[in-house]
């Protein structure tokens, strides 16, 4: 498993799919590709939009809470 400053600096998260309202974004570091879940339907992001691709440090939020919430999920 990366650090967060490694999952972050310098990387893309690309939303591959929406299911349910919660959008999900892969971010490749080096030869492993984890997976992020972001709920567009709390308040946070009702307002906002769902771009296709986003810089990974824009999701560090939501990228640190899975990491302690220990459900980052790394698919490759």
């Amino acid at each position: 498993m990366h650090t967060l400053k490694q999952i972050v600096t310098g990387n893309m998260a690309k939303l591959t799919h929406i299911c349910e309202g919660i959008a999900y974004y892969n971010i490749e570091v080096e030869d492993s590709v984890y997976q992020v879940g972001l709920d567009s339907m709390s308040d946070e992001w009702k307002a906002t939009y769902m771009y296709p691709e986003f810089k990974a440090i824009t999701l560090m939020r939501w990228i640190r809470r899975d990491i302690l919430g220990e459900c980052l999920i790394k698919i490759k």
